[in-house]
């Protein structure tokens, strides 16, 4: 048996479980309300009770600064203002595995060692790389690194503007290998805008991916006969407005429209009681685009039963409809041009692996590829199933492809630059695994 197959998530005690909240209403069957949209077993402690919306920014948080994005895991049980009424009972989904959770009673996934592959390069330094580890890894600073790769690397780089935001920034898709290769995989983060450690990672993976192209070899192959049998499409920075504001709110806002959509974002939810903060210390937890549709729940993957907010927010709203956003047209457009031999989105946090979802025709191709992933960054695999999310639809639209998440990093986001040395450890070699994979299936 190969030594992966056993790394499944197994926690003593797990399972899907009721609990009852006071609203009301009669009871209904809730799922898929939070910005991950993975319905997971959750295990709650006997001696915790439990209440899992996430209550948002200022329930029991101390707020990041803008300069300084925060770096502790809130850990207070406060989920906002109480309601009183009928008894509800939920299947309680998982408390977003993501960032931002004060009354998260799921400890982080002990992460395995990861199992080395034979290769000649990973532990090698790029002398003065282009790209460099920095706590704002901004869209300015990407769309510099991209075009200063292609100067220095040539043809073996090919840019493509796949669309562009609310606020005006272009969505960069990046291939790196044989425009013909008979493979192709498409890398996709920072769907979530507050999850800006994904781009960073991405682009040093493709910096790595070029420096070695010619030279170096993984899993007994040489790079350059891998990249002739597949070609990796990076897409770093899928939600540009997002990571914008969060890194920097409203002084970085181009448009009068991305500016009102925060600003009733945030008007939204003070009166829904997601937030007691100030807009300024408010802005660093923004997931959403700049018109306040989260992405993730933007698909057509069992969209019609996610339950969100009702309208626009720093989180969680699925939007008007699917794909009614710029953003996610942009991949769906870019994901229907080719079928793919598979699909990798990079979150944080948790240090796990999703794998799958409702009606997945892909399912058994998925999870293999996760157990691939699994063994070389030491996330263990989940297999609750998501809606609404681009992994979600990848896996159940027509041209369906085996598709995984990575959730990265231990701590809430926007996580510290402390943390990214470890998230650099267990996924610098995610892209070559994925080609070696992808190559012998």
């Amino acid at each position: 048996m190969k030594p992966f197959l056993n790394r499944y998530l197994t926690t003593t005690g797990t399972a899907f479980v009721a609990i009852t909240l006071t609203m009301s209403s009669a009871p209904i069957p809730t799922w898929a309300s939070w910005s991950s949209t993975e319905v997971v077993p959750v295990t709650i402690p006997s001696s915790t009770s439990s209440s899992n919306a996430e209550s948002g920014p200022g329930f029991g948080l101390t707020a990041p600064s803008q300069s300084a994005p925060g770096s502790s895991n809130p850990s207070d049980s406060q989920s906002g203002p109480g309601t009183s009424g009928s008894s509800l009972s939920i299947y309680v989904p998982e408390q977003e595995v993501g960032p931002g959770i004060p009354n998260q009673n799921i400890t982080n996934v002990p992460l395995l060692p990861p199992v080395p592959i034979e290769n000649d390069f990973l532990n090698n330094s790029i002398i003065d790389p282009v790209v460099k580890v920095t706590d704002h890894y901004s869209y300015e600073l990407m769309e510099a690194d991209i075009y200063a790769l292609q100067r220095i690397y040539g043809d073996k780089v090919h840019i493509n503007i796949i669309g562009q935001s609310h606020d005006g920034r272009s969505i960069y898709e990046v291939i790196v290998g044989n425009l013909a290769a008979p493979k192709h995989v498409l890398f996709q983060g920072a769907i979530h805008g507050r999850e800006y450690m994904t781009p960073l990672l991405m682009m040093n993976q493709l910096e790595v991916a070029l420096a070695n192209y010619d030279t170096g070899h993984y899993d007994n192959m040489a790079l350059s006969d891998m990249f002739q049998q597949v070609a990796l499409h990076f897409v770093p920075m899928s939600n540009p407005d997002g990571v914008t504001i969060s890194q920097f709110g409203l002084s970085a806002v181009r448009t009068d429209f991305v500016r009102q959509s925060v600003l009733s974002s945030y008007a939204n939810d003070v009166a829904e009681g997601k937030t007691v903060l100030p807009l300024e210390q408010y802005l660093p937890y923004w997931k959403s685009n700049g018109a306040g549709v989260d992405l993730n729940h933007n698909f057509p993957a069992y969209w019609e039963n996610i339950s969100t907010p009702t309208t626009i927010s720093y989180a969680n709203y699925k939007g008007t409809s699917p794909f009614s956003e710029p953003e996610s047209q942009a991949l769906a457009s870019l994901s229907t041009q080719r079928t793919w031999a598979a699909t990798v989105s990079y979150h944080s946090m948790g240090n796990i692996i999703y794998w799958d979802t409702e009606n997945n025709q892909a399912a058994e191709s998925s999870k293999a590829l996760a157990e691939s992933v699994s063994l070389v960054t030491g996330y263990q695999l989940n297999h609750s199933k998501g809606a609404g999310g681009y992994k979600d639809w990848m896996q159940t639209s027509n041209q369906y492809a085996p598709s995984i998440t990575l959730e990265v990093g231990s701590v809430a986001c926007p996580m510290p630059v402390s943390e990214y040395d470890s998230i650099w450890q267990h996924n610098k070699s995610v892209w070559a695994r994925v080609m070696s994979y992808v190559i012998h299936h």
